[in-house]
């Protein structure tokens, strides 16, 4: 009996000591678990003790925690990952990973919900002086910030940047200087209309109004200002000067603005615009002219009108026969314009707009290719004598047109030679006929 007495406490022993080490055995192990998390709950007092510690249990749902280290890892679902890490997506997987930047080391910041925690990446277990320097870190620190803001940082910042009330100070200041564009084109015209300004102002008031005035609403104010009647004045200056940067202005504040445009009307610039490109004898004053008149008439059947009342096309032509090729250049170009509004009125004049058969009608009052004709006993003769130039270009062209395989520019300049000399001989032979018929 007391044999099986002693039997049964050997028995009671090893089982015991079974117990005993699966027992150490399982705390060994949840002590080293790599997926528990230290988690801080926030409290309201400043005193670090009243911080709350809490460890996160290895479990499958949003709250578990990603131990980066410096080799690539699966990032699993639900996994909350810490600030500052570097991540991919392994196209290959499909799936995200994440490990430390180069030479990152020390502690993370992560945040789930209400709860935040960190991550010791050197290690995983915190001694007491590191916890106690992570939780001053939580208090000192905004989750929602970048942690890795230091208080030296901090300072560099606040020197960088100005206060408040330094920024009013400063936009103070500048409200004192800045103007608008209006008060500007105002102290502008005060100081040119100003009798004894002297020339070397009076040219650099100029050369800032044709600036200001590019702008149409600025040129419309500059108008309602009676600007263009202190302009006028200036077409008969005695120097050249004056007159030249005049009309540079009338020109700028005349293009594409139709206010401006019936105002120039009404001041009577045309005629004098008309006087000065015919006794102007300065090259650049007389190309000026050109450009401001050529401003006032495009796209103003009014003004086109008024244009040929006043003899336009023949003060063109007397101009024509001066040797500046640039003004010819001009007066071509500007002719040309003319006739293409005029046809692109007529081509939607049977449109149901009303905007567009009154223009066409406005069109139809401008006899411009009538007055043209009567010109082209003149123009034919300056052809003509460049009959034998245009006839061997014509050839030159033709020829290089044949080899012009892949690209038909010589194509398109023999057919406007060509086109241009069939031109000239059916007008000569209609201005013939015409002769005989008188």
């Amino acid at each position: 009996m007391s044999l099986g007495r002693v039997k049964t406490m050997q028995y009671f022993n090893i089982l015991s000591l079974i117990l005993f080490c699966l027992s150490c055995y399982w705390l060994v192990v949840h002590t080293d678990n790599p997926n528990g998390a230290l988690t801080v709950v926030n409290t309201d007092d400043e005193d670090l003790s009243d911080a709350t510690i809490e460890v996160e249990e290895e479990n499958l749902d949003s709250k578990n925690v990603f131990y980066p280290t410096n080799e690539w890892q699966t990032i699993k679902p639900g996994q909350t990952i810490p600030r500052g890490l570097h991540i991919r997506l392994n196209l290959k997987t499909g799936q995200k990973e994440a490990k430390l930047m180069e030479g990152d080391d020390g502690m993370k910041y992560w945040k789930h919900g209400n709860k935040q925690g960190m991550v010791n990446t050197d290690r995983k277990l915190f001694t007491k002086e590191e916890l106690k320097k992570a939780l001053k870190s939580f208090k000192a620190t905004k989750i929602d910030q970048d942690p890795t803001l230091s208080l030296g940082k901090e300072k560099q910042d606040k020197q960088k940047f100005r206060t408040m009330d330094e920024l009013k100070e400063v936009l103070k200041d500048m409200n004192m200087d800045v103007k608008t564009d209006l008060q500007v084109i105002r102290g502008l015209l005060d100081k040119y209309r100003h009798m004894n300004v002297k020339l070397e102002d009076k040219l650099s008031i100029l050369e800032d109004l044709e600036y200001y005035l590019h702008q149409i609403d600025n040129a419309v104010n500059f108008a309602d200002m009676g600007g263009m009647e202190d302009l006028v004045k200036d077409l008969n200056a005695s120097d050249s000067q004056i007159r030249s940067e005049v009309v540079l202005v009338l020109g700028t504040a005349l293009q594409s603005n139709p206010k401006v445009q019936v105002k120039a009307i009404d001041s009577g610039v045309i005629q004098h615009l008309m006087r000065m490109v015919a006794v102007e004898t300065s090259h650049t004053v007389q190309s000026r002219v050109l450009y401001a008149l050529s401003s006032l008439v495009r796209h103003f059947p009014y003004a086109q009108k008024r244009f040929l009342e006043l003899g336009g096309l023949t003060t063109l032509k007397n101009l024509f026969q001066k040797p500046s090729d640039k003004l010819k250049v001009k007066i071509v170009t500007l002719l040309n314009d003319l006739l293409l509004e005029q046809h692109y009125a007529e081509k939607h004049g049977d449109v149901k707009e009303k905007h567009q058969k009154e223009k066409y009608l406005q069109y139809k009052k401008i006899p411009l290719l009538e007055i043209l004709k009567e010109q082209v006993t003149t123009c034919r003769q300056t052809f003509v004598s460049a009959h034998k130039s245009l006839q061997e270009i014509k050839s030159e062209y033709e020829a290089l047109s044949e080899k012009d395989t892949d690209d038909s520019y010589y194509r398109d300049l023999f057919h406007s030679v060509d086109r241009l000399l069939k031109n000239l001989n059916m007008v000569g032979n209609e201005h013939s006929s015409n002769k005989d018929e008188l």
